[in-house]
């Protein structure tokens, strides 16, 4: 590894400003392919009732949960469209909200773990400096995500995070906000309204009226499901995948303190969605479009200044390395 060109690498300006350029319509197709995953989802259970297909549905399910997490990500760096209030829009309430996530929240928070990656105040760091973990370990951790624990755990933060209890945090960390005065109950359900909560206990009515109205109500559970159960599963892989065990956690060096990684068709449905898995391009070029993030992989592939630590195979490759003590 050519360790001076690694860290003095600078992408062609020319080059840089193609990969950054915005499209309404790939923004749209990429919302379009969420919202589309849902509709089939559901539409498996409704037209072929039965175990199987309800098991597929959650999983399904929840890998849209992810690819609209994933949404309101890009439109936290506003690299979704190319108008700030439509990318806003979306972002708040097609992707966020549904979920019971902010993207005003969401965004203070990302935009504190870039401006501080590969150092100890990074806030994302506190779920992957641990790593690498026993198997029995991880198993461990995967048991409470399949068990619903994790999900009810998040649910129940992000509800109190909306109602301005808890400071918005998403690394499982809980901490109180400080007012000077006492609050109520009803200053914590102003918070609650303003912070958008009785739009996000809609959509689940939403949810829930379409498929009551179609005469299946009860499909509306296979959403809770996917919520509380493989969504929390998929988000854990997801961040061990994005920045444990890598070079260097603790450089500033996008190039060595996240991973890229290959992924199938399968991870791109369920764990990796809108080129998820290339998250070294995406914060060595963080207002990149995710559409143009195998272009930029191509070129950093090519310059030869990805670390081999950090190239990974796919989310197999990933857990095994998660689970490598020394």
């Amino acid at each position: 590894m050519r360790e001076n060109t690694m860290t003095t690498f600078k992408l062609d300006p020319e080059i840089r400003a193609k990969l950054t350029q915005k499209s309404n319509i790939m923004g749209s197709l990429a919302l379009a392919k969420d919202w589309g995953l849902i509709v089939f989802a559901f539409g498996l259970s409704f037209l072929w009732p039965n175990p199987l297909s309800f098991v597929v549905s959650m999983i399904l399910l929840a890998g849209a949960q992810v690819g609209l997490s994933i949404l309101m990500h890009d439109t936290s760096h506003r690299a979704l469209f190319s108008n700030e209030k439509v990318n806003d829009f979306v972002g708040e309430y097609l992707c966020a909200l549904p979920t019971f996530n902010s993207l005003a929240g969401y965004r203070a928070y990302h935009m504190a773990h870039h401006r501080l990656a590969g150092t100890k105040d990074d806030p994302d760091l506190h779920m992957t400096q641990q790593y690498p973990v026993s198997k029995a370990s991880l198993g461990r951790k995967l048991l409470r995500d399949i068990s619903g624990l994790t999900g009810i755990k998040s649910l129940i933060g992000l509800l109190g995070m909306k109602c301005g209890y808890w400071r918005y945090l998403l690394n499982g960390v809980t901490e109180r906000v400080s007012y000077q005065k006492p609050q109520t109950w009803r200053n914590y359900a102003k918070y609650f309204y303003f912070n958008h909560g009785l739009i996000s206990i809609a959509w689940q009515i939403v949810l829930w009226g379409v498929v009551y109205m179609l005469g299946n109500g009860w499909l509306f559970l296979l959403w809770v499901g996917a919520y509380l159960i493989p969504f929390p599963l998929f988000l854990r892989v997801r961040q061990i995948a994005d920045h444990a065990v890598v070079e260097d956690m603790l450089s500033t060096n996008p190039l060595l303190h996240a991973r890229s990684s290959k992924a199938n068709w399968l991870e791109k449905l369920l764990i990796a969605p809108h080129h998820e898995h290339y998250h070294l391009e995406h914060h060595f070029l963080a207002t990149a479009p995710s559409w143009n993030l195998p272009k930029l992989h191509a070129i950093l592939v090519k310059e030869g200044v990805i670390p081999p630590t950090n190239q990974a195979s796919g989310i197999i490759d990933v857990l095994k390395r998660a689970t490598q003590m020394p």
